[in-house]
């Protein structure tokens, strides 16, 4: 009967000393809850580290897009290359979303084996988006996609794309391609 009373008696001490508290429940709430005197483990860690809020992401613009075609037509240069303008004065801070190229038409020619289209500067060949193939069976579903880290942090330049071929693209006022079109899509955002 000593050990029946005995553990009635410890078994009262010890619940005396501890206080459940909800789970989620507030620091304060977990305060009130320790006896005068004591210190919860959720204080202890308080004063052993102050906790912060992370930061907020900055808030990127929403990019905007400009869209535009290149026919076989415009193709007229008396040189294996030419450069047509897409987009002039693109400020430095411009930091591009995408870049898509698609052939929309397929480009045929009788004397122009092979064709290529990148992306670039004016005067820099395709420094933005490699040249890709064009002349593709696959037309329209040959098409190219890329997120392109920005060439410039300052200043302004005009964007371009390149077409590279094979022969002579035309002899000056006419072009040597018969047919196809290339539709251009570019998409981003100024940096703050």
């Amino acid at each position: 009967m000593r050990i029946l009373l005995f553990l009635l008696l410890f078994a009262s001490v010890v619940s005396a000393q501890s206080q459940s508290v909800p789970c989620g429940s507030s620091s304060a709430a977990a305060a009130q809850a320790i006896p005068p005197g004591g210190k919860s483990s959720v204080a202890a860690k308080d004063e052993a580290a102050q906790i912060q809020r992370p930061r907020p992401a900055p808030t990127r613009p929403a990019p905007s897009c400009q869209c535009g075609t290149v026919s076989a037509g415009s193709l007229t240069a008396k040189a294996n290359s030419q450069e047509v303008s897409i987009l002039t004065g693109l400020p430095g801070t411009f930091r591009f979303d995408h870049v898509l190229l698609q052939e929309t038409r397929r480009f045929t020619s009788d004397s122009v084996a092979s064709l290529n289209v990148g992306v670039g500067r004016a005067n820099r060949d395709a420094d933005i988006v490699s040249p890709w193939p064009l002349m593709s069976d696959s037309a329209p579903s040959n098409f190219w996609y890329e997120r392109p880290n920005p060439p410039q942090l300052t200043g302004a330049y005009d964007l371009v794309l390149n077409f590279k071929a094979s022969a002579p693209l035309g002899d000056g006022a006419a072009s040597n391609l018969s047919a196809g079109t290339v539709a251009w899509e570019v998409c981003g955002y100024n940096a703050q």
